[in-house]
């Protein structure tokens, strides 16, 4: 029997590579789109095993509409991947950016998989896409970073609820991959990752279908970094040890 997913944001970067995967892994998926309405119907006419939904997360009202549409659907694996991130002013900081930033990027998951709470499958899984900002301090990104620290400890609470259930939630916290989100200044990143690169979106893909796979089947409640090394560099040691060369 095939086995169905729902993926959040699959009309670009890392959610499109993720539905692309699982739908190579024999899931009929259900993927939400906000804004790329035209990428995730390219996504749908190439892939044909995929049903879209249109759905802004910054809206609770939809959120609850698409859980209920989604109701009488049983699944095998969740993907929380939909996020948003602004940039922000800190002298003339706008709390509507933090407030609808968690509202996507953390409150809609907690919703989601409280919705649909009845409708996984035992043996089934809830992969969360964070970030490693999640694990350090911000400048101009506080919400977007404060919001995915937010969501590495959800998905220890959400491993601890559902792990009963025979349900595992994991998280992955991808470094600087080469996305449509990118800021100018990400071409820099390689300089600080030992493998000299950014990520690419299927990699990270490549992880979440291991995640939502019975090979990761004692796994659960953890967030797994994919980063290159990028995390590992302090930034002083290492212009410390290019001095020495």
């Amino acid at each position: 029997m095939k086995k169905t997913a729902l993926v959040t944001g699959v009309s670009r970067g890392i959610g499109n590579a993720i539905a692309k995967k699982l739908i190579a892994d024999g899931y009929f998926v259900h993927g939400t789109y906000n804004t790329g309405k035209k990428e995730a119907e390219e996504l749908k006419s190439e892939a044909k095993e995929i049903e879209i939904h249109q759905v802004d997360f910054k809206d609770r009202k939809q959120t609850q509409e698409l859980i209920e549409k989604l109701k009488q659907i049983k699944f095998d694996a969740i993907v929380n991947n939909a996020g948003v991130f602004q940039l922000e002013k800190f002298d003339k900081y706008d709390l509507k950016i933090w407030d609808s930033t968690f509202e996507v990027s953390l409150n809609a998951i907690l919703i989601i998989c409280l919705g649909l709470q009845n409708n996984i499958n035992k043996g089934g899984a809830i992969v969360n896409i964070a970030s490693t900002d999640g694990m350090t301090g911000s400048f101009g990104g506080m919400a977007y970073s404060a919001s995915k620290a937010a969501l590495i400890n959800l998905t220890k609470s959400l491993g601890n609820n559902f792990g009963p259930k025979g349900i595992r939630v994991n998280a992955i916290a991808p470094g600087w991959v080469n996305t449509d989100m990118d800021t100018e200044v990400v071409g820099d990143a390689p300089e600080l990752t030992p493998l000299g690169r950014n990520g690419k979106p299927e990699e990270i893909a490549e992880v979440a279908s291991f995640l939502l796979s019975g090979k990761a089947s004692f796994t659960n409640g953890a967030t797994f970094v994919i980063d290159g090394g990028y995390t590992n560099v302090d930034p002083i040691m290492k212009k410390e040890a290019d001095l020495e060369q």
